[in-house]
């Protein structure tokens, strides 16, 4: 049943996204034919934001269709997040199981994560409670559940913060002392577990732009009060900073009276939660839902000392979307409340009654958050791309012509008509074959009024500098390593009568107009630090393969001996 009820909360809250097509909402976009290029390696003007998870889309569309692999990521992440909880909470009853998966599946977390498309994001949360039951099997000693840890980990680390968490909630418990796996399968296992940082840390420290992070984003991105007040918006697991992308439910007044139960009823659950799981693991994963919900409130809260500290450590920008960083809280919630719930369910000694109680307390999550039914009330939707995005893919990978692409308009998001004027971020960097320079700032409308939080790519400001001057773009393009521009027709901010002065049209409107640079056009040398990160790229995917085809060895072996023993009759000997 368990099983079954998650599957139906899956397929509500994604349906519309399993039509033929992609859905695009904000940072979640894909393409049929992702390419392998610098920028998805992290080797490029920006900070490593999307590695490895463009590298790996990229890898993965070489086999499977871009349409087919978003719908999968889709639809697992409900699935994984629901049964990866029914594992973890497997020695409770069928009503903590049911509830906990009902909670962690079905919350604010997921719908404004899901809509702001930060698909990388949830899809590490959803791993997360697979992690804790794997890392929960080794201190038990499970034989490899070290290997097991270290592949789920790798699989939740797409994104910086997804790796972040992932391995912030489990390598303490890999080390932690009472433990029955062997010292030297700890220290593996650890190993390993920081491995999966490197692809995106190698690149990120090494890039000229990690101490240009502008420091209004630790303002931007602080978490937003949804109504009740910020404490009661968080502890409803809401806030993140994008008001566009909250569903209305959560102006209800139900809202803050739900997170407020939910907090106490979590509260209460810990003791019974530490006599299933154990003090180190429940204690652990409390200490860092904590730390969460104290850097989500501290950005709202206390701004000023709260940008200031993310100014002063280097590398900091990662933490000030504070928002993210509520997912182990809305686990434990999930978790928690779940187990002491189904406690109180487990002592009604009438069957029918308790069955009645446990239906109603299910559909309560469901019931205070139903926009995010049918693709969050139809925001996620399936479309197809306009055939012309095909076609300017194709004629610049058949063109001779060298250089990079700008795209134009100079502005990071689109609403296209064909999209329903939804916003989504420019899809033209995964749609080409050649590396694109895009405008990376971001303007952010708050209370004070418009702030606009600068980017990091050197060539990208080149190219704002000379809009911004009224300049002909083939002015600064050849030198820039461009030999390109896209326009994307119909889309703000216009465009200066001379901006397109000097270029070639290769293709025209009306979606798509391609302009080429007749000229020279110099070759951007590779940063200095691409050989290392490629070096270390390389070499984690040679780890993590080796170490997913022990595992699968591991277990057709273990599935062979059980087979074996099923099949031996009475009184026969065992062999092992």
């Amino acid at each position: 049943m368990p099983v079954a009820w998650i599957s139906v909360l899956a397929l509500a809250m994604v349906a519309p996204t399993l039509r033929p097509g992609f859905t695009l909402s904000y940072d979640m976009v894909f393409t049929p034919r992702q390419d392998l290029l610098p920028a998805t390696l992290g080797i490029g003007g920006s900070l490593p934001r999307a590695v490895p998870q463009d590298a790996v889309v990229a890898l993965a569309e070489a086999v499977i269709p871009g349409e087919w692999l978003q719908k999968a990521i889709l639809l697992a992440v409900p699935l994984l997040a629901g049964l990866g909880m029914l594992r973890l909470l497997r020695h409770c009853c069928l009503s903590s199981r049911l509830i906990a998966a009902t909670i962690v599946v079905w919350n604010p977390y997921v719908a404004e994560r899901l809509v702001i498309g930060h698909w990388g994001l949830v899809l590490a949360y959803a791993l997360t409670p697979w992690a804790l039951a794997t890392a929960l099997d080794m201190r038990r000693g499970r034989a490899c559940a070290g290997i097991a840890l270290i592949l789920i980990v790798a699989a939740a680390s797409l994104t910086p913060s997804g790796s972040v968490l992932a391995v912030a909630l489990t390598l303490p418990l890999v080390l932690a002392p009472r433990s029955q796996a062997s010292l030297r399968a700890r220290a593996l296992t650890a190993a390993g577990l920081l491995l999966c940082w490197l692809p995106w840390l190698v690149p990120a420290l090494a890039n000229p732009a990690l101490g240009q992070v502008d420091a209004q984003g630790a303002t931007v991105f602080a978490v937003r009060d949804e109504g009740p007040g910020v404490l009661p918006t968080i502890l409803g697991l809401g806030g993140i900073w994008n008001a566009d992308v909250t569903l209305p439910s959560r102006s209800w007044p139900t809202a803050p009276v739900l997170a407020v139960v939910l907090i106490v009823l979590c509260i209460a659950g810990l003791p019974a939660m530490t006599r299933t799981l154990g003090r180190a693991v429940v204690g652990w994963w409390a200490a860092v839902a904590l730390a969460g919900l104290v850097a989500a409130a501290a950005s709202a809260l206390l701004p000023g000392a709260w940008a200031a500290l993310l100014q002063s450590i280097p590398g900091a920008g990662i933490l000030r979307d504070a928002h993210k960083w509520l997912g182990p809280l809305a686990l434990l919630v999930g978790a928690s409340a779940g187990v002491f719930i189904g406690g109180l369910l487990a002592h009604i000694g009438d069957t029918a009654v308790r069955r009645a109680l446990l239906v109603l307390v299910a559909l309560v999550p469901v019931a205070a958050l139903p926009d995010l039914a049918w693709g969050a009330a139809g925001r996620l939707q399936a479309v197809d791309y306009p055939g012309a995005w095909g076609e300017v893919r194709e004629v610049i990978a058949a063109d001779p012509r060298p250089g990079d692409v700008v795209v134009l308009p100079w502005s990071a998001f689109r609403r296209f008509a064909w999209n329903a004027d939804r916003t989504v971020l420019d899809p033209a960097p995964r749609w080409l074959t050649r590396t694109t320079v895009v405008a990376d700032g971001l303007s952010v409308s708050t209370r004070s009024g418009m702030v606009t939080i600068a980017g990091e790519d050197p060539r990208a400001r080149e190219i704002g500098r000379a809009l911004a001057d009224g300049q002909p773009l083939s002015r600064v393009m050849g030198e820039l390593g461009i030999g390109w521009a896209l326009v994307e027709l119909g889309q703000p901010p216009g465009l200066a009568p001379g901006a397109l002065s000097g270029l070639v049209q290769v293709r025209a409107g009306p979606d798509l107009a391609l302009f080429a640079l007749e000229g020279p056009v110099r070759q951007p040398e590779a940063p200095a630090y691409a050989r290392w990160v490629i070096a270390v790229d390389v070499i984690v995917g040679l780890v993590l393969s080796a170490l997913a085809g022990a595992a699968g060895i591991g277990g057709f072996r273990t599935a062979r001996a059980r087979r074996r023993e099923d099949e031996r009759t009475p009184g026969e000997p065992l062999v092992r």
